[in-house]
């Protein structure tokens, strides 16, 4: 991270006191802030950092999830959007190649960068993944795990085999609308790999 987007970074933190991290993956134009409201999970489904309603959207967590990272699963929802802007060129990962070539997903907060490595891309259908596999729960992320490769196959997508101990790995997933079906979500699915401290600002 250079130096002038350190300052940018610190300068999203001060202004919006809901953005507490930044995603960035190399190759698509994901590049934004992580917000999350402090009462209502649907609110930047249709609100922009500044309150501004919009279909855009922005970038964010549900309460279920801490802003630390720590928890089991992080799941991030944004918008796929047809400019590909906020998280329309996720699925960019549908390509085989692009998927083989792009592996790593970066988080900033002001004080850590996260760095998760790629392990599956997937249509999936359009059910809240942290009720239904109970992400919030070590055991909810082995169940979740243990039918990955073969939810990959069933609904066709990309997979990387990658060791993941379901008792002490973090996970992060990045979910957004399918481009073909209001039936289907699109889900990118990654391990963190480091957590190292940021001495850049």
């Amino acid at each position: 991270m250079t130096q002038l987007e350190s300052e940018q970074l610190e300068r999203y933190f001060y202004k919006h006191p809901d953005v507490y991290a930044w995603v960035r993956i190399d190759g698509t134009r994901i590049d934004y802030p992580i917000v999350q409201h402090p009462t209502d999970d649907s609110y930047y489904l249709s609100h922009d950092l500044d309150g501004a309603e919009t279909y855009y959207g922005a970038i964010f967590t549900e309460l279920v999830n801490t802003k630390s990272f720590d928890d089991p699963v992080t799941i991030i929802y944004g918008h796929a959007i047809t400019d590909e802007s906020m998280f329309g060129s996720l699925d960019y990962f549908a390509d085989q190649q692009f998927f083989k070539d792009h592996t790593q997903i970066t988080i900033d907060t002001l004080n850590y960068r996260y760095e998760y490595e790629i392990v599956a891309a997937h249509p999936y259908l359009d059910d809240h993944l942290f009720h239904s596999f109970q992400l919030g729960t070590r055991e909810g992320l082995k169940a979740y795990l243990d039918t990955l490769k073969e939810r990959v196959e069933t609904y066709g997508g990309a997979y990387r085999h990658l060791s993941i101990d379901s008792e002490s790995d973090r996970v992060l997933i990045l979910s957004t609308c399918d481009a073909v079906s209001d039936a289907y979500r699109y889900v990118v699915t990654a391990k963190l790999i480091t957590v190292t401290e940021r001495t850049d600002i």
